[in-house]
């Protein structure tokens, strides 16, 4: 069963952000406080890119919650959808796209290794498969993940999901065009329910955890055991059975520019109460930076290595850290 939330009109005047396109707003998940939740005001629906959670918008007031059935696609076949479409799109990758990858410090072994790849409007016969719209791979007749590098998430040689970065120095999009995209349907209907670089876990007992594939795949190319989830609040409670016994560390954004609710803040805040062990690794700190945006990429992208390496190893306990933030004002809205 799954939870569909119907919202009030009124409740999406308030979450909402910013016009996304025609009768389309980009606002704030009332299931898991993302900004990332999609509002359609033409066909009174509503989801979220980073959960699960979806409804239609009602005219009455505040909201109502249905357990619904959820619809399983073919899992097996879904994967086996996304491994062909991932071997083409790194087949198509085009030089401008491979400059932009090796400037953000990627090797082309690694690019490779990765499957990292490039959705051009060429149209491939996966995407005639019936399966592709309910697996999120076309939307409206259209590639989903057009003009964007492709990110596969790669379980055991096998393609378990998809996701999509924009390449502003390459192509223009419309305003307000999110960084990053996920496929439609919910990630267990779909089967998108690994971590990325999920591999690592079972190779080593201490694993990295942070938000954004990129710095997952930086970190693996220079020695560490990271993992990532597709955004701040994109962990799945199924994941935190996985680091059992393990140790774990967080390496989030150490960023001031976004106010005292740092990344660091956020996911610390959300995986404490679902990782007992955990631990948090404080990038600004160990680079000596009060201001401005760390990031594991940054750091190793331009030969820090020793300084992230300081960080991991200084790692502090995630509910001491808490609560000494909270302090600060950190836990202020």
């Amino acid at each position: 069963m799954e939870r569909s939330v119907n919202i009030s009109i009124a409740l999406v005047d308030d979450l909402k952000i910013r016009q996304r396109r025609e009768n389309e707003l980009l606002g704030v998940c009332p299931v898991c406080g993302c900004k990332d939740a999609n509002f359609n005001t033409a066909k009174l629906k509503w989801r979220c890119w980073h959960c699960p959670a979806k409804g239609v918008i009602i005219p009455e007031e505040g909201y109502e919650v249905k357990e619904v059935e959820e619809k399983i696609l073919d899992i097996p076949q879904v994967r086996e959808l996304y491994t062909s479409v991932a071997d083409k799109y790194h087949n198509g990758l085009t030089q401008p796209v491979l400059d932009y990858l090796k400037g953000r410090g990627l090797t082309q072994q690694t690019i490779d290794d990765f499957k990292l790849g490039f959705c051009s409007t060429a149209f491939y016969d996966d995407y005639t498969n019936p399966l592709a719209e309910e697996a999120g791979l076309v939307y409206q007749n259209y590639p989903a993940l057009t003009n964007r590098v492709t990110i596969p998430y790669i379980v055991g040689g096998v393609v378990t999901d998809l996701r999509g970065r924009t390449l502003n120095t390459i192509y223009q999009y419309k305003d307000n065009t999110p960084t990053y995209v996920s496929l439609s349907g919910s990630h267990a209907s779909r089967g998108a329910t690994y971590l990325f670089n999920h591999d690592v876990i079972s190779k080593s007992d201490t694993i990295i955890i942070t938000e954004g594939e990129f710095k997952a795949i930086v970190g693996y190319q220079y020695g560490f055991p990271v993992v990532a989830t597709p955004g701040i609040f994109g962990w799945q409670k199924e994941w935190s059975k996985l680091l059992k016994g393990k140790e774990v560390i967080l390496a989030a954004d150490f960023d001031r520019v976004s106010g005292l609710r740092s990344p660091a803040y956020l996911m610390t805040k959300a995986l404490g109460g679902e990782i007992p062990q955990l631990k948090v690794a404080l990038l600004g700190w160990a680079s000596h930076t009060t201001t401005g945006k760390v990031d594991i990429d940054s750091l190793l992208s331009s030969g820090n290595l020793k300084t992230f390496e300081r960080a991991v190893k200084g790692a502090l306990d995630a509910g001491w850290w808490l609560k000494k933030e909270e302090t600060k004002g950190y836990a202020r809205r």
